[in-house]
């Protein structure tokens, strides 16, 4: 697993998440675009009882997209609490050799967003799976 190193602002990032949100992150990943927080199975839904559009408070005070997911034991329900707001079709898990690979199939409209900009989205969801699972990549198509 890749270590991560959290600055100030990162850990003011994840400070200001929590007290808003009242709820603990699991993981905080970022890139130049978008912030990842994953929080606690079963806790979205009790992220959004408290009211207020949690997700705009954070896009204004960070300036990035704001991406929240559940964690879980299994790959496969990880993997689309991640990138459920994309459009899923179908998700397929391949072990061969003793390496995992993920391919996400998403609908048209979700591919570019899914890769991101010189594929940074892209690398930011494997980096997030890789800090919970052992996967040797993850890809995406239509």
């Amino acid at each position: 697993m890749k270590e991560v190193t959290i600055d100030n602002r990162m850990m003011e990032n994840i400070v200001l998440f929590e007290r808003l949100a009242r709820t603990e992150v699991k993981e905080y990943l970022e890139n130049e675009d978008m912030i990842v927080y994953v929080v606690g199975e079963k806790r979205i839904g009790e992220i959004f009882k408290h009211g207020g559009d949690l997700v705009a408070r954070l896009r204004e005070k960070t300036g990035k997209h704001i991406l929240m997911a559940e964690q879980s034991r299994d790959l496969l329900t990880f993997v689309r609490n991640l990138l459920i707001r994309f459009g899923i079709k179908e998700i397929y898990i391949t072990w061969k050799e003793g390496l995992t690979e993920i391919q996400v199939v998403v609908e048209q409209e979700g591919i570019g967003k899914v890769i991101g900009k010189e594929g940074r989205n892209i690398k930011l969801f494997r980096d997030t799976i890789q800090r919970f699972f052992p996967i040797k990549n993850i890809s995406v198509k239509q």
